[in-house]
């Protein structure tokens, strides 16, 4: 419980720490925009009231000092190696190992080896344990001089390869790996791990003075970018941009107003962001119940925010602002989240992207439609059939959108809006390209489960499914059931089909070890009754884990890993159970020995999953037996209460009403599958009817003659 109790801590901080980076990047990209009004007349936004030329040749600091910049940031880390640090770390390993073996030889009849180490406190501060200490004093001196030259051979292994301040974890685990691969015994190896690990320090250091000469040689490689005597700066009726504003400056053109005026301007910004950030928090607290972000969709909503944030303060000065992709971002939390979250969401980023470009209400229509429009249309592209259709219509809708804004709000057509609206529409094609094309960084690097990975997985000749309907039928049979049951329920409460489709795919794919111990793969003899019930308890709770593992080391995504192994929770093996019960006494049966591992289910797919894993064996028990599906309804409540009442629910966030939802679900598709069908006429029953239809003949014959 602590474990847990600190873990909602440390994601609950987390969340903290995104939210408040995210709040200071958005007050400080609207805060330092090109909006603005002052006393001085040059400002940057303003349009331009004269001509100003450059009344000399001179050098253009700004922009040289720019480019300067960027060219030596473009000097990459540059490390030297300091082999004092592996002589050092070498010694330390050696003294250990030289003082251990200096106390064996002091020892006496009766002295406790673990009690000498801790009175003679190790130079290396580490901490050994007694099995460790044990397990070295008993070696011959011959095997101490061997498992010593491993230890230093695998410190002289990683530092050969080299070591920076930045890969030491990587460094720790290389050492696990090289103590792993010896061959001592456990405690020797987590000897060997603790004392290595303590001596490992980086020996390669970033080489400052090269990293500095290596800076000043590309800075000095940039030639001075000259403005020319008369050449112009600025033109009367032209808008003043930072970098005009700059040369302005640095020309003596102008005063430096840099920071005179702007301090209302961005207490009033800083005002409505916070503003903003409240709303939005408000709606998740308020909301918590059926607004969940799991960890690495508050990640993804973060860093695409940042993302998006970040571009549109770089191309805040450009001419046209339908050449930023804006709907990119409510179609990437549309792919990567969800359709409402995003529909949401994109009301809050197109206001905040309105104060960085300093937009007015045509902006706010564009950035507010494209984003809606982008987050609905993209969730066709789960079929790659729909890319172009999706791919046109995202760039018709951003043409019209930019079009028709323009033509209200502007003073008719003009060529520009032309421009900006032909500008639009590329974006938006090329919009839906880069949200679709990204998809495989965001399932890489935060599994992100979308439709179209999740889609992936569910196809039959995925090599796990093809073993799964090959070595276990009837469980594969039985996942396709529960597949339809899990789906169908979760389309009906909002969630997640797709994932919860793949899930009760694989969910029972831990029966692959050991098939014939489960009653839909057996053929006739039950492999259970020639052993005791808490081993076939263990074999049956074990497929959880056994899937989990299958699954790690077939890739599958963690989402579908987790329903794996919650799909049972910690429920009772009721059958073995009682079983046992019967066999060797109640006072002589642990209940817990009969019970899953758990962890119960904690998503609302994961949940389904459960429960139309049991709802499905037991109706297909029932209708086996000979009752009728309204004998099989009154189980499904049932079954689901039972789940309810033994706290298998308690975490999955489904709430009460969506259970009669789900029962029904369930039951609708049971009637499909099970309905009355027209029974067909017995061969006894076709011959008698032949019969009578041969006597009427006869009859109508000898009355026609008569």
């Amino acid at each position: 419980m602590t474990k847990k109790i600190k873990e909602v801590g440390i994601r609950s901080y987390s969340q903290w720490i995104f939210l408040a980076i995210a709040f200071f990047v958005t007050v400080l990209s609207v805060g330092i925009g090109p909006y603005g009004q002052s006393e001085e007349i040059v400002q940057v936004g303003d349009v331009a009231v004269k001509r100003y030329v450059a009344a000399r040749d001179t050098v253009d600091e700004v922009t040289t000092e720019k480019l300067k910049t960027a060219a030596a940031n473009s000097v990459g880390p540059i490390y030297k190696s300091d082999i004092t640090v592996e002589e050092n770390s070498t010694k330390q390993v050696n003294d250990v190992f030289q003082e251990l073996n200096d106390l064996i030889l002091k020892m006496q009849d009766g002295d406790d080896f673990y009690q000498m180490v801790k009175e003679a406190s190790l130079k290396l501060p580490v901490v050994l344990s007694n099995p460790q200490l044990t397990a070295y004093q008993v070696m011959p001196l011959s095997n101490r001089i061997l498992y010593t030259e491993d230890c230093v051979g695998i410190l002289n292994q990683i530092y050969s390869e080299g070591l920076s301040a930045d890969e030491l974890e990587e460094g720790k685990a290389q050492v696990k790996a090289g103590v792993d691969a010896t061959p001592w015994s456990e405690d020797l190896k987590e000897m060997a791990y603790t004392i290595v690990s303590a001596a490992l320090d980086p020996n390669l250091v970033l080489d400052e003075d090269a990293m500095e000469a290596a800076r000043e040689e590309k800075r000095s490689e940039v030639s001075n970018v000259l403005i020319r005597k008369n050449q112009k700066i600025v033109d009367e009726g032209e808008i003043i941009t930072q970098d005009i504003y700059d040369r302005l400056v640095s020309l003596k053109l102008i005063g430096d107003s840099e920071n005179n005026g702007k301090l209302l301007p961005f207490l009033g910004s800083s005002v409505i962001v916070l503003l903003l950030f409240g709303a939005i928090g408000l709606f998740f607290f308020w909301n918590k119940g059926a607004v969940v972000l799991k960890k690495n969709e508050i990640r993804m909503l973060f860093t695409v925010y940042m993302i998006m944030i970040l571009l549109c303060k770089a191309m805040a000065l450009l001419p046209y602002y339908s050449l930023i992709p804006l709907c990119l971002f409510a179609m990437l939390i549309s792919l990567l989240i969800g359709r409402r979250m995003s529909l949401l969401m994109n009301c809050f980023f197109s206001i905040v992207a309105c104060m960085i470009f300093s937009g007015d209400v045509e902006f706010l229509i564009y950035a507010l439609t494209s984003g809606s429009f982008g987050a609905l249309l993209i969730q066709k592209t789960e079929k790659r059939s729909r890319m172009v259709p999706v791919a046109v219509g995202m760039a018709v809708i951003s043409f019209v959108t930019m079009l028709a804004a323009g033509l209200f709000f502007r003073d008719g057509y003009t060529t520009q809006l032309l421009i900006a609206s032909a500008l639009g529409a590329l974006m938006g094609l090329i919009a839906v390209v880069i949200a679709v094309g990204s998809l495989p960084f965001w399932e890489g690097v935060f599994e992100a489960n979308t439709p179209l990975r999740l889609l992936e997985l569910t196809n039959p000749n995925n090599e796990l499914l093809r073993r799964l309907m090959i070595e276990a039928p009837g469980t594969y049979h039985h996942s396709l059931i529960v597949a339809n049951l899990a789906e169908t329920a979760v389309y009906e409460i909002g969630g997640n089909t797709a994932l919860a489709r793949a899930g009760a795919y694989y969910h029972d794919i831990g029966k692959l070890k050991y098939p014939m111990f489960f009653a839909e793969n057996q053929t006739g003899h039950n492999p259970h009754d020639d052993i005791e019930p808490k081993s076939s308890a263990r074999i049956i709770t074990q497929h959880t884990k056994a899937g989990a593992e299958l699954g790690m080391e077939y890739g599958l995504p963690r989402a579908i890993i987790n329903i794996m192994k919650e799909h049972h929770g910690t429920s009772l093996v009721k059958y073995f159970y009682f079983k046992a019960l019967k066999t060797y006494g109640a006072e002589n049966v642990n209940e817990a020995e009969y019970r899953y591992d758990g962890p119960i289910p904690t998503g609302r797919e994961s949940a389904v999953v459960m429960l139309a894993d049991t709802v499905e064996a037991a109706v297909r028990a029932m209708l086996g037996s000979g009752k009728t599906l309204e004998e099989a309804e009154a189980s499904i409540q049932t079954l689901i209460k039972d789940k309810l009442d033994d706290g298998q629910l308690n975490r999955s966030g489904l709430a009460i009403h969506e259970l009669a939802i789900i029962q029904k679900s369930f039951l609708k598709v049971f009637q499909g599958m099970y309905h009355e069908r027209v029974s067909y006429p017995k061969k006894e029953e076709i011959e008698a009817a032949a019969r009578k239809t041969e006597v009427e003949k006869e009859e109508n014959s000898i009355d026609n003659t008569d």
